[in-house]
């Protein structure tokens, strides 16, 4: 059979993509698909977060919606991360770290780590340090980890942000989180949000789709 490739643009402190986020895990456990992560940076470079109260709140009534649509937990730590003052969220360091790890074959892995280090246990994602530790929490070869790290920053993040956002904009698509499958050069979304909660029926989906793609 062959495989499907599925596009997933997010970015690591993204809501919505952490509640998307038990559906991807599901596609990327998949024997007959494979995974692409494109990270877009919502956050990153000049797009980094300066949290005032008028950002907490619209994250925070977005966090609900959130929870409520898909079972997604938001950690006590997270809220209170949330109100810390001058705070600063960055998703520059988070996605270097997925690079990174990307080199290890554990992508998806760190991405997942990430979230739930953020969003439940309300740790800084955009410290180094705090992602070195994810790092050897998931099991990456630490020092390869590091090397990694430091080659991604030195070279490949803005390109790989601009690739990312390159093909948000040919699917026609605006936010994240995007899925894509590509069909006779034409880019496809998938309906994730269709299936946020519901688990079965996206198994059911992507089994499907896969077997309309052999």
């Amino acid at each position: 059979m062959n495989k499907t490739t599925l596009h997933y643009i997010y970015d690591p402190l993204c809501g919505w993509c952490y509640g998307a986020s038990p559906l991807i895990e599901i596609a990327d456990a998949h024997p007959n698909i494979i995974l692409e992560l494109h990270g877009g940076g919502m956050l990153a470079g000049a797009s980094r977060l300066h949290m005032d109260s008028q950002f907490r709140e619209h994250i925070q009534q977005s966090d609900k919606r959130i929870a409520a649509m898909t079972g997604q937990i938001f950690g006590d730590d997270y809220l209170k991360m949330l109100n810390e003052p001058n705070l600063v969220l960055d998703s520059a360091p988070p996605l270097l770290a997925i690079l990174a790890a990307s080199k290890q074959d554990s992508a998806f892995a760190m991405l997942k780590a990430s979230q739930h280090a953020h969003y439940v246990l309300g740790l800084h994602i955009s410290d180094p340090n705090v992602l070195s530790n994810i790092a050897k929490k998931i099991g990456l070869d630490i020092q390869q980890y590091q090397h990694d790290y430091a080659q991604q920053e030195a070279t490949a993040l803005d390109e790989h942000i601009h690739h990312s956002r390159q093909l948000l904009d040919q699917s026609g698509s605006s936010g994240f989180p995007t899925l894509l499958i590509k069909q006779e050069n034409k880019w496809l979304r998938v309906p994730l949000h269709n299936y946020l909660g519901d688990v079965d029926k996206w198994q059911q989906f992507l089994d499907t789709l896969v077997a309309a793609n052999n």
